[in-house]
């Protein structure tokens, strides 16, 4: 469920289509595993509370860019899919070059659901013809309904926000193509900190990303 923290917007609380689709439990079929991106891309995505978020994808790496209004600065994050791990650089007055090491937070599956799913069912979202999946469970034991093109990016995701069914991720621009290593590198000078799992959560939570 979605909730919203005390600086991080509801983003990272689930980062992951634009037809009225109705919220319907998974049906009884075999599950498969949801599908995993083929190609780096690019795009731009809209969330929850007016937030707006940049994200690339290159192999098993990630960068997302969030922002929203009231929000004291831009947050940018730099994912290790395969080491579990996040780098979270805060755009906060007084705070410096730093950046925050932290495990990938359960909850992070909007823009990489992983796991299992049913499918049903087609939708477009920005243009992109999608395959809907509903997953019994994300990482933080929610269902999620996700609209995943046939090379395997994620365009748009549902969530439950506050015991209602919510858009929580909807691409509005996708290009595919190679990205830039250096956007999956920290800036020079930047120091990072290694929060322990007891004080993650007084990270702030991103709309979109997390649940």
């Amino acid at each position: 469920m979605l909730t919203n923290g005390p600086i991080l917007p509801v983003w990272l609380a689930t980062l992951a289509c634009g037809g009225a689709l109705a919220w319907v439990p998974a049906p009884a079929l075999a599950a498969e595993k949801l599908p995993r991106p083929q190609v780096d891309y690019s795009l731009t995505a809209r969330g929850p509370e007016d937030s707006r978020m940049k994200l690339a994808h290159k192999g098993e790496r990630m960068r997302f860019e969030v922002s929203q209004p009231g929000m004291p600065g831009d947050m940018t994050g730099i994912v290790d899919l395969a080491r579990n791990r996040m780098l979270m650089l805060v755009a906060i007055p007084g705070m410096g070059n730093r950046a925050f090491d932290v495990e990938l937070p359960a909850d992070f599956a909007a823009a990489d659901p992983g796991g299992e799913g049913t499918r049903g069912g087609e939708d477009r979202v920005a243009g992109e013809i999608c395959d809907i999946w509903r997953t019994r469970e994300d990482r933080s034991g929610t269902p999620v309904e996700a609209c995943i093109t046939s090379d395997g990016i994620t365009v748009r995701a549902r969530a439950e926000v506050n015991g209602k069914p919510q858009i929580v991720f909807e691409a509005i621009e996708l290009v595919r193509g190679p990205q830039d290593p250096a956007l999956f590198e920290l800036p020079p000078g930047v120091k990072v900190t290694r929060l322990p799992s007891g004080m993650q959560g007084m990270m702030p939570s991103l709309p979109g990303l997390l649940r």
